[in-house]
């Protein structure tokens, strides 16, 4: 596997922890981002519209496991 698609594997299980935690359980990624506070700094818009972004991050990670795979 060639160093792209590694980075590319990691992003989208990123993408798809950080919807299904936007979906299932908010409050965990809020606690998680003040733990990383800069590293991991999800804006309030994010969290008004949860489910819309929860979703969209799945498909995008799918989206990029489908082109890795």
């Amino acid at each position: 596997m060639q160093g792209h698609e590694t980075f590319t594997l990691v992003i989208a299980a990123i993408a798809m922890i950080t919807g299904l935690l936007l979906i299932l359980s908010p409050a965990t990624l809020i606690k998680a981002g003040e733990f990383f506070n800069r590293a991991y700094d999800v804006e309030s818009t994010v969290y008004t519209k949860r489910i819309m972004y929860g979703f969209l991050y799945i498909v995008v990670g799918i989206i990029l496991l489908y082109m890795v795979w």
